[in-house]
C-alpha cells in the first residue's frame, strides 16, 4: 500500500514537473508574441489584421494551453517534442504575416532551437529539427512561388538556420558540461548522504555501547564544554550537583575537603596531565559515592591540545571494603600486640630467673620466645601498613654511612645462606633523611635479595648522586620474577607463585611499607626483574630533602 502510494506520488510529481518545464519554455515566446501584438495597434498598425499573422498568434497561444492541460507525463516518451516543432510553425506564420512590418521576428526560433536542444533527443535529431525549423521560418515566403530573380534573397534564408545552428551546437556543448557537473553533484551529494548515514549509524551503535557500560564517560572541549557523555555519567552529575548552580560536590580521598577546580579531573586533563586511578568523592551524605577517575588530554596533528577524556568507575564498594579490612587489621593487630608483648617478658623473666631451667626446657623457652618475636614483628608490620602513609622525621644524614651500617648488620645472615655483599657507594651523600626508616628500607630490600638468592649467590648494593637526586641500587641473582610479577610486587600480602612453591618465609608486608616509606621522604621505588636473572630494586630520593611531599592521591593510597 505504501509503495503503491509513494509510486502515484512520484508519477504525479513527474508529470507536473514534465508540464511545469513545458510552460517554462512556452511562456517567454507566449509573452513576446502577446507584447507585439497588444502593442501593434499603436506602434504597427494592421499587423492583427493580417490573417497569417492571426493564426500564428493563436497557435501560440494554444501551445501554451497544450502545455499546461495535456498529461504529458502519461503519453509516449517525446510526445511532448510536438509543441517546439509546432512552434517553428508558429513562428513561421507570424513572420509571413509580419514580414513588412517586423521581419525580424525569426529569431524567435531560439526558444524551440532552447527546448529541443535541452531534451533527450541525440545531438544530431536535435540540431536537424532546429536548423529545418530555422529553414522553414525563413523558405516560409517562397513557398508558393520561385523568382530566380530573388536568389539573393533565398540566399539570405539560410543566415537564420546557421545562426540557430551555431545556437544550438553552443547550447548543447554547455549543457552536456552542466550536465556533467550536475552528475557529479548528484554522485557527492549520494556519496554525502551514504557517509551521513554511516556516521549516524555509526554515532547510534556507539551511543548504544557507551550507556551499556557502568562506566561514566565525558569529552570535552579546549574550552571544558561538554561535547559528549553518556548515561552513567550524567548519574554522576547529578549526584555531583549542590544546589547553587555553580556549587559541585566533588571532595578529596577524605571525603570532606572541596576539590580546588584546579585538581579536578578535567581541568587537570586540560593542561595536558594524563593520570589514572585518582580518587575523588562525589555528592553527600548517605548518597556520597566513590569514584575512580582516569583522564587523557586529546590532542591535534600540532600538538595543541583540543579536548580531554575523563572516565569515572564507582569504586565506592571497594574503597569501603578495603577500608573495614584495614580497620579490621589495625584492630586485630592492637588486640595481639598487648599479650604477645606480656608473654615474650614473663618468657624473658622465667629464663633470667635465679633458679635457671634444666637445658632442655630453656631451649624450648628460647625457641618460644623467638616465635612470640617474629609474631610480634608481623603485628608491627600490620599495624604499619594498616595505619596512614609513615611519618618520617628527616635530619642531615650521610646516606652512605647508613648503607654500609645495613651492610655490616645483614652480613651474618648473608654468611648463613651462602651469599657474597658487596658496595659499591661514594662517601658521603649527604640529605635529609629519616635514617631509622631508609635502614628500615635498606634492611628489607637486603633480606629480600638474600631470601631469595641461591647458595654463592651475591647482592650488590650501588648508590650514586646527580644534580637533584640519590638513586640507591640493590642488585640481587636470585630466582627473579615476570614484568607483571615486578609490577605487583609492592602491593600488601602479595608474594610471588614461585616463592609460595619454595615455601620462602614471608607475610608480603616489607615492600608494601618499603615503598610507603619512601614515598613519605617525597621519593620513588621501582623493580625491573626477569625469571631466573635475579631482581633489581631502585629507591630514588631527592637530593634537596624533599621529605613530606605525596604524589597526587590515588586509589591504591586512599583505600
Amino acid at each position: 500500500m505504501a509503495s503503491g502510494s509513494s509510486t502515484s506520488w512520484s508519477s504525479a510529481a513527474s508529470r507536473m514537473s514534465i508540464g511545469r518545464a513545458g510552460i517554462l519554455c512556452q511562456v517567454p515566446l507566449t509573452l513576446i508574441v502577446v507584447v507585439l501584438s497588444l502593442t501593434a495597434p499603436v506602434l504597427r498598425p494592421g499587423l492583427m489584421a493580417d490573417p497569417t499573422y492571426e493564426l500564428g498568434f493563436w497557435l501560440i497561444l494554444i501551445l501554451l494551453a497544450l502545455c499546461v492541460v495535456v498529461p504529458w507525463n502519461e503519453l509516449p516518451r517525446g510526445t511532448v517534442l510536438v509543441i517546439p516543432v509546432l512552434d517553428f510553425v508558429a513562428i513561421a506564420l507570424l513572420r509571413t504575416g509580419a514580414m513588412d512590418v517586423q521581419p525580424a521576428l525569426g529569431v524567435l526560433a531560439v526558444f524551440p532551437v532552447l527546448w529541443l536542444m535541452r531534451s533527450a533527443l541525440p545531438t544530431w535529431a536535435a540540431l536537424a529539427c532546429s536548423v529545418g525549423g530555422s529553414l522553414l521560418i525563413t523558405a516560409w515566403p517562397f513557398l508558393d512561388s520561385f523568382d530566380p530573380t530573388l536568389l539573393s534573397s533565398y540566399a539570405g534564408a539560410l543566415l537564420l538556420p546557421v545562426l540557430m545552428l551555431c545556437i544550438g551546437v553552443t547550447i548543447r556543448v554547455m549543457s552536456a558540461g552542466a550536465d556533467a557537473r550536475q552528475a557529479e553533484l548528484e554522485r557527492k551529494d549520494r556519496e554525502l548522504t551514504d557517509l551521513l548515514n554511516a556516521a549516524i549509524d555509526r554515532e547510534r551503535v556507539l551511543t548504544a555501547i557507551l550507556n551499556t557500560v557502568d562506566v561514566g564517560l565525558t569529552a570535552v572541549d579546549a574550552h571544558g564544554s561538554t561535547t559528549l557523555t553518556n548515561r552513567q555519567q550524567e548519574l554522576f552529575n547529578r549526584l555531583s550537583a549542590g544546589d547553587d548552580e555553580h556549587d559541585t560536590l566533588l571532595f578529596g580521598p577524605d571525603r570532606v575537603t572541596p576539590l580546588p577546580p584546579d585538581r579536578r579531573p578535567v581541568h587537570r586533563a586540560l593542561t595536558g596531565e594524563t593520570f589514572a586511578d585518582q580518587l575523588v568523592w562525589v555528592g553527600d551524605g548517605d548518597a556520597q559515592r566513590a569514584l575512580s577517575t582516569a583522564a587523557r588530554p586529546i590532542k591535534n596533528a600540532d600538538g595543541g591540545i583540543t579536548g580531554a577524556l575523563v572516565a569515572c568507575s564507582d569504586v565506592t564498594e571497594l574503597v569501603e571494603a578495603v577500608t573495614a579490612k584495614d580497620t579490621f587489621i589495625s584492630n586485630i593487630s592492637h588486640e595481639f600486640h598487648a599479650p604477645l608483648t606480656s608473654v615474650l617478658g614473663y618468657l624473658e623473666l622465667v629464663l633470667e630467673d635465679d633458679h635457671p631451667l634444666p637445658a632442655h626446657l630453656a631451649g624450648y623457652v628460647d625457641v618460644a620466645g623467638r616465635n612470640a618475636e617474629r609474631v610480634l614483628h608481623l603485628v608491627a608490620d600490620l599495624l604499619s601498613t594498616a595505619g596512614d602513609r609513615v611519618r618520617v622525621h628527616p635530619r642531615p644524614v650521610d646516606l652512605a654511612a647508613v648503607i654500609e651500617m645495613s651492610v655490616r648488620s645483614n652480613r651474618l645472615r648473608a654468611q648463613k645462606n651462602g651469599v657474597r655483599l658487596r658496595t659499591d657507594t661514594h662517601s658521603p651523600l649527604w640529605t635529609l633523611i629519616d635514617p631509622l626508616r631508609i635502614s628500615q628500607v635498606l634492611d628489607n630490600l637486603l633480606s629480600n635479595a638474600i631470601k631469595y638468592s641461591p647458595e654463592g649467590g651475591l647482592v650488590i648494593v650501588r648508590a650514586e648522586e646527580t644534580e637533584s637526586e640519590i638513586n640507591l641500587h640493590v642488585d640481587d641473582r636470585g630466582m627473579g620474577m615476570t614484568e607483571q610479577e615486578a609490577g605487583q610486587v609492592f602491593s600488601r600480602f602479595y608474594r610471588t607463585p614461585a616463592a609460595r612453591r619454595a615455601d620462602i618465609d614471608g607475610a608480603g608486608l616489607g615492600l608494601a611499607i618499603t615503598k610507603s616509606i619512601v614515598e613519605s621522604h617525597g621519593g620513588s621505588i621501582h623493580c625491573v626483574s626477569s625469571p631466573g636473572k635475579g631482581s633489581r630494586f631502585t629507591v630514588t630520593l631527592p637530593l634537596n630533602g624533599d621529605v613530606g611531599r605525596a604524589p597526587h592521591d590515588t586509589l591504591e593510597d586512599s583505600v
